[in-house]
């Protein structure tokens, strides 16, 4: 039996001549209706926590993705695979508790783009994952606010899922004068399940190569053979974490 290979973005072209997948139906997934019925109490666990706890909201790293810096924020609950804030867990358990029950959860987060943002266009990390949107605050719809993926625009909605495909080209804008506020989930497509480890390795590693050459301006940017090499190091640098001293309790 084939097994799957998945596509990464530090490590292959994008091949052109193929029409990406761009979003999927939310009715297709199982967990998507607990997630709806359940979005009110999400939305004030999270609005809550964010409240009393800004000074953990932070910048995403890539600040040559946005339009204007700091304008892109996040808090991260899970992170391929690996808890990232102990205290956002712990503080908002119901949200916990309902992701946990979604089959190959490997990323959760609130995403926050701040009045007058946009996320330049840009392919994701892997086509490995369904990303999943939930609309927790959402200032306006089209044209104002809104998410484009290849050429097809669509707008949040609270209390909503939206799940599409990271690995298409796609982007995101707020043009309004409040924030726009979802939960952003990761969930690992049922052929690629065997292997989630090292699809998170790969990540985990491509995006540490990707904080470092932001800061070397000969790097930024740059993919060639030196990148890859280096970001596949880093990344068997991950797996044997994960294989031995890093216990996720995503992999289980």
């Amino acid at each position: 039996m084939k097994t799957e290979k998945p596509w990464f973005s530090f490590l292959h072209e994008k091949d052109t001549s193929v029409v990406d997948e761009t979003y999927f139906n939310p009715n297709d997934f199982e967990w998507a209706e607990m997630l709806e019925k359940n979005s009110e109490t999400i939305r004030q666990e999270l609005i809550s926590y964010l409240n009393k706890h800004q000074n953990e909201v932070k910048p995403y790293f890539a600040t040559t993705m946005m339009n204007a810096p700091e304008k892109w924020k996040s808090l991260s609950f899970y992170f391929w695979s690996v808890q990232m804030s102990k205290n956002a867990v712990v503080n908002c358990p119901q949200t916990i508790s309902l992701l946990k029950k979604i089959p190959h959860l490997v990323s959760a987060s609130v995403s926050i783009m701040e009045p007058n943002s946009e996320i330049k266009p840009h392919y994701g990390d892997t086509d490995a994952i369904y990303r999943c949107h939930l609309g927790i605050e959402i200032p306006e719809g089209l044209p104002n606010c809104g998410f484009r993926v290849g050429y097809e625009d669509r707008a949040w909605e609270n209390g909503k899922i939206l799940i599409f495909n990271d690995a298409a080209y796609h982007k995101a804008w707020n043009n309004t004068a409040k924030r726009r506020v979802i939960l952003l989930f990761d969930i690992i497509k049922p052929e690629y399940k065997n292997q989630t480890k090292w699809i998170c390795a790969k990540v985990r590693g491509n995006i540490l190569w990707q904080f470092i050459a932001e800061k070397i301006d000969l790097f930024k940017g740059k993919k060639n053979g030196f990148t890859k090499a280096i970001s596949l190091i880093f990344a068997g640098y991950y797996y044997l974490l994960f294989s031995s001293y890093l216990k996720s309790e995503l992999l289980k």
